[in-house]
């Protein structure tokens, strides 16, 4: 990767007619303090190393996505094959090996003008990397959260089952539209795949750290499937429904990754998108009657042999009725 990043800091200087990194340099060098303050762990190389360190990587970047962005650039990147590209734009998404994003605003004022193109270029080359960028969706504020209401936690998705709960796949165009009507819980589809667990984890890394007081969509998605998922026999069952794909071996390796993703998430209980949610499914549950009808569901009905069964003997039973009636009272 050395080698790589000074092949592209040359391509760099010379498609914008520069002798030298000077300019990068001496833009970094304005900076240098502010960059340090932004590594939690302190650093132990000097500050010119540091500058030449964020020069190097800073115009690797810069170039890299200028070159993804220019079709007549292809040639240049043939030196990487597909393999090592999605890997560079994988470790790029992590949150360690994060540049802070003024140095390479600085760096692009220099090398570019048009500012606009390089962002669609990171654009495009994340939508073809990262799994399903475009079903994330949207959730409208006024949707469902309202401010303040006291909520519950739900209980796994076998267990909803036992207490009546049905499971559909839901919008499909929208991951986070999770709804609760008629006793029906409606998920949207999602496929899950190695590379979705780093996706996922950076993104409510990002979540986690952001202080603006914005809605942590991801967290709070996050946070409802690990109640839904304990075991593989919950993922077994949303897998049976349509609600879920997975490409990790085994339910239980999905169960797994959902635990890890939800592990010590940090929500705003005062301001839970889905809170009304588990409220009406924990209400739903609670009904003796929903809870009769499901305990006699899972007791006498959990198997077609069983429900055909209990239909013979209703037969039965209402042929005897009848044989005894015309017995009693026979027809003249």
């Amino acid at each position: 990767m050395e080698t790589q990043k000074g092949r592209f800091l040359k391509d760099l200087l010379r498609r914008t007619n520069q002798k030298s990194a000077q300019r990068f340099e001496e833009a970094m060098r304005g900076i240098v303090e502010k960059a340090r303050c932004y590594y939690a762990e302190s650093l132990v190389i000097s500050d010119q190393e540091f500058l030449k360190m964020m020069v190097l990587d800073g115009c690797f970047i810069v170039e890299l996505f200028a070159k993804l962005s220019d079709e007549s650039c292809n040639d240049s990147l043939q030196s990487m094959n597909r393999l090592c590209l999605n890997n560079i734009l994988e470790d790029l998404i992590l949150v360690e090996n994060q540049l802070p994003f003024f140095v390479l605003w600085e760096f692009l004022g220099i090398a570019s003008q048009d500012r606009r193109t390089w962002i669609e270029g990171i654009i495009v080359s994340y939508k073809g990397v990262m799994p399903k960028l475009k079903n994330l969706g949207s959730m409208p504020e006024g949707k469902q959260g309202e401010r303040h209401v006291k909520w519950d936690f739900i209980r796994s998705a076998t267990k909803l089952r036992e207490a009546g709960i049905k499971f559909r796949r839901g919008n499909e165009h929208d991951l986070f539209d999770i709804k609760f009507e008629n006793g029906t819980l409606y998920i949207p589809p999602v496929n899950f795949e190695d590379r979705i667990e780093l996706l996922y984890f950076n993104i409510i890394a990002y979540e986690q750290f952001d202080n603006s007081g914005s809605r942590k969509r991801l967290t709070e998605y996050v946070t409802v499937m690990d109640f839904l998922i304990d075991t593989e026999k919950d993922v077994e069952l949303l897998c049976q429904k349509d609600i879920m794909y997975h490409w990790l071996g085994t339910d239980e390796a999905a169960a797994k990754m959902f635990n890890r993703l939800g592990s010590e998430l940090l929500i705003n209980s005062d301001f839970f998108f889905y809170a009304k949610l588990f409220n009406n499914v924990n209400k739903h549950c609670h009904e003796p009657w929903n809870r009769r009808m499901a305990s006699l569901r899972h007791n006498y009905f959990n198997t077609p042999w069983a429900l055909i069964s209990f239909f013979a003997a209703a037969f039965l039973l209402l042929l005897t009725i009848l044989q005894t009636t015309f017995a009693i009272f026979p027809r003249s």
